[in-house]
């Protein structure tokens, strides 16, 4: 028994690592940036990198007072050792995700059992939110873990303290330092988050005394001395100057206080309507969020039962999940901030699949995913049968963009029509393929008595899918994302040449990473880079038309981009040029040769 007991360990291990391999580090690879936040983060890791400077990040040479720092340094630690690369940038977010999957795989192998755990991994490995969530360059799978770090040493410095002696001084510190990685991670959540995970299990459990035995002096002085210098230097490195009131007001009361109570200047975000951000948390969870219920429902038995122990690792993960929802619940809301959240969901999906190993009554969870599966793969199928691509037009030619809803991260799914889906025919195949057979596998297989046989079916699937959904993103990039224009500029550009963007920088932030040279906006100053651009020491990366047009009239080539093509026919009518570029509907203009 010792022996298996290992073996099973490598093998639950092995099987994670790989869904790991073919849902994230295959697809780094094939990944180009996004414009917007993608583009803008990666951006800011660059320069940070090149300017030698590992306290303010720039963006285009323009303080970007935004974020904290952690992110930024592992991808410039990243590109240090591999190049300046995209798939470099990706680097840090791919391993935060192996480190997640693993470490959710131990917790729930100590609490629960080894099967347990194994589950739980598989759900966090192939959950659809984390994975669509680290298409791009945002730290909340990194949020996710050290949250999940955190509920670990909670867990164990209250087991420690209720048997009458202190907690362990290694669990105390690594706390405090997993709140100094959270708020250099996030902002100030990174340590409310922690803390409230902590202070609240122990005062709903009436248990408020243990904290006296955790540590407190300690882990305060550790959490100091760890997350007080960088903001010390940022605040001393980034005093107002020229028009900006400097780091403090903009990082602390606009971009985290001002935020949350939606009054942040600018404001380039949108909030998600409350009952589709409760929504999207199960859609995130998928297909594992359907056996949620079983968890649920052995806690409604057991309390029946007269079970009211409300001092288990169950109520800790339920009040993890309970504490992320509601905290956002009352504030600014992307679809993203339930992420954390999502190892607390995994683990008690985990638990409540491992209870029911064996059992061939009360199927119904599978049997919904079968139906769906069939349901959803048959209508894909269908669409792919019937669609095709219009004759003579591009994808772009066939959206109808909406921008008002642009500053939600799905925004884009509104432009689609029923002509555009011709374009995505072979996803659409494969998406079918990928819902219907491991849904209808891993109901047979449950159905006769073949558990884990049917949820290792239902992982691998998920691979499928997620894999499909990367493939869609990769028809999509031209409408989203700028390499293309960026590749076809490099072989066009000169020394002293200047690129021009339509409007702010989040249109066609990759251009500036690609082409490793400064970008100019026109009447662009709206997002993130007024700011900083209002510092006394601030690039004018700001175009009116007015200076525009006296810049086309120059010697000076200049480059102008824009992502209309009656704009881009009008202006040539109108001022001269040449279109040398065009692709995915933005259009690359020239002054002169």
């Amino acid at each position: 028994m010792s022996e298996e007991r290992p073996n099973r360990r490598r093998g639950s291990i092995a099987f994670l690592v790989l869904l790991w391999l073919l849902t994230q580090a295959v697809t780094i690879l094939r990944q180009p940036l996004l414009d917007d936040v993608d583009s803008t983060h990666s951006e800011a890791a660059r320069e940070m990198l090149l300017r030698h400077d590992f306290v303010t990040l720039y963006v285009d040479g323009v303080r970007y007072l935004d974020k904290p720092p952690l992110p930024y340094w592992l991808a410039a630690g990243s590109m240090a050792i591999f190049g300046q690369h995209d798939w470099a940038i990706r680097i840090p977010l791919a391993l935060a995700m192996l480190v997640l999957i693993l470490y959710v795989y131990r917790i729930g192998a100590r609490l629960y059992g080894e099967r347990a755990g194994f589950y739980a991994g598989c759900a966090m490995a192939t959950a659809i939110g984390p994975f669509v969530y680290t298409r791009f360059f945002i730290p909340d799978v990194m949020l996710a873990l050290w949250i999940t770090v955190a509920f670990d040493m909670t867990l164990r410095m209250t087991e420690e303290s209720e048997r009458g002696r202190r907690a362990s001084v290694a669990h105390a510190a690594v706390f405090a330092l997993v709140c100094t990685a959270a708020v250099l991670t996030k902002g100030l959540i990174g340590v409310v988050f922690p803390l409230a995970l902590l202070v609240g299990f122990l005062l709903f459990t009436g248990r408020l005394r243990l904290l006296l035995r955790m540590h407190p002096a300690l882990g305060t002085l550790l959490f100091l001395v760890t997350a007080v210098p960088w903001h010390w230097l940022a605040v001393v490195q980034n005093a107002a100057s020229g028009e900006s009131k400097g780091f403090f007001w903009f990082y602390f009361i606009n971009d985290q206080v001002n935020r949350y109570l939606n009054t942040r200047i600018p404001r380039d975000y949108d909030k998600v309507p409350l009952l589709l951000f409760y929504g999207l948390l199960f859609v995130w969870v998928l297909p594992w969020g359907v056996f949620l219920w079983h968890a649920a429902a052995e806690r409604v038995r057991g309390w029946r039962a007269g079970n009211h122990n409300l001092r288990t690792p169950g109520v800790l993960l339920a009040w993890w999940t309970v504490l992320i929802v509601g905290f956002f619940t009352f504030s600014t809301r992307q679809e993203y901030y339930t992420l954390p959240a999502i190892p607390a969901l995994a683990l008690l999906t985990g638990a409540a699949l491992a209870r029911r190993d064996g059992e061939q009554r009360r199927q119904w969870a599978y049997s919904a995913l079968a139906v769906s599966g069939v349901l959803l793969g048959v209508l894909c199928l269908a669409v792919a049968a019937v669609s095709h691509p219009p004759a003579h037009e591009e994808l772009w030619q066939t959206l109808q963009k909406h921008p008002e809803d642009y500053a939600l991260s799905f925004g884009h799914l509104f432009d689609f029509t029923e002509s555009a889906f011709g374009f995505f025919r072979l996803p659409l195949l494969l998406m079918g393929v990928s819902l219907l057979v491991p849904t209808v596998a891993a109901w047979w297989l449950k159905r006769n008595g073949r558990s884990y046989a049917a949820n290792v079916a239902l992982a691998l699937g998920m691979c499928a899918v997620l894999c499909t959904i990367h493939v869609g993103l990769e028809y999509f990039y031209p409408i989203l994302g700028s390499k293309p224009l960026a590749l076809a500029l490099e072989k066009e550009l000169r020394p002293g040449d200047r690129i021009v963007i339509d409007g702010q920088y989040s249109n066609n932030g990759g251009v500036n990473f690609y082409t490793h040279q400064p970008v100019w906006m026109l009447n662009g100053r709206t997002d993130t880079l007024w700011y900083g651009s209002l510092y006394a020491d601030a690039p004018n990366r700001f175009e009116t038309t007015t200076s525009l047009l006296a810049a086309w009239k120059s010697p000076q080539r200049v480059f102008f981009i824009t992502h209309s093509a009656v704009r881009t026919d009008r202006w040539l009518a109108l001022f001269g040029g040449k279109r040398i570029v065009e692709n995915g509907g933005k259009f690359v203009l020239l002054n002169h040769d």
